[in-house]
């Protein structure tokens, strides 16, 4: 009887080998429409990897095109799924922090921007752009704290000093950053012969 159950791996074998191409194929497919910014294209694909059990990769992808379409909440939720997969990564908090203000989380775009923050400085690979960025959203959302000063307990569920001094230490760790960047930069010699 064993010949009998053991007729059917050879054919799931191949069914499975099959649907990993297929996904594959979805994928990079899914990425090219992205890349062309053709996001509502894109999903369709990126949905059928997503649905096969691919990495964070899939949902990095699209969460972004979540974002590109508006669909911030659905966004939020892929990128959770990127930063539990690699919760090191500073850009998955930048990248969740824009659709946290999208939604007017204004709480939960300051933590993910302190998370990045965090993250960034034991980064080895510094990109310089991303402080500017952060620096730019972090100074927007105080403008806008300062705003609804007097309504953002009702509003958002936090307190103003609570936000504000989450701010400004945000702000300040990123003066650190770029002070000590500044210190550890190697200086230009001039070497005579």
């Amino acid at each position: 009887m064993k010949w009998f159950v053991n007729l059917g791996f050879p054919f799931k074998g191949k069914i499975v080998e099959q649907n990993i191409h297929q996904n594959s194929a979805d994928l990079e497919k899914g990425k090219e429409l992205y890349l062309s910014r053709q996001f509502s294209e894109a999903l369709s694909y990126l949905d059928n990897a997503v649905n096969s059990g691919f990495d964070s990769t899939v949902y990095e992808l699209r969460a972004k095109c979540f974002q590109k379409l508006n669909y911030h909440y659905k966004a939020i939720d892929d990128f959770d799924k990127v930063i539990e997969d690699n919760p090191l990564e500073f850009s998955y908090y930048y990248s969740r922090a824009v659709s946290k203000n999208a939604i007017e989380d204004i709480s939960g775009q300051i933590e993910d921007l302190q998370n990045c923050i965090y993250y960034y400085k034991k980064n080895k690979n510094i990109e310089s752009g991303i402080l500017k960025n952060l620096e730019t959203d972090l100074i927007t959302a105080g403008k806008y704290v300062e705003g609804v000063k007097n309504t953002i307990t009702s509003v958002h569920n936090v307190s103003y000093i609570e936000i504000k001094n989450l701010i400004n230490e945000c702000l300040l760790q990123i003066k650190r950053i770029r002070l000590k960047s500044r210190r550890f930069k190697p200086q230009k010699t001039t070497e005579f012969f």
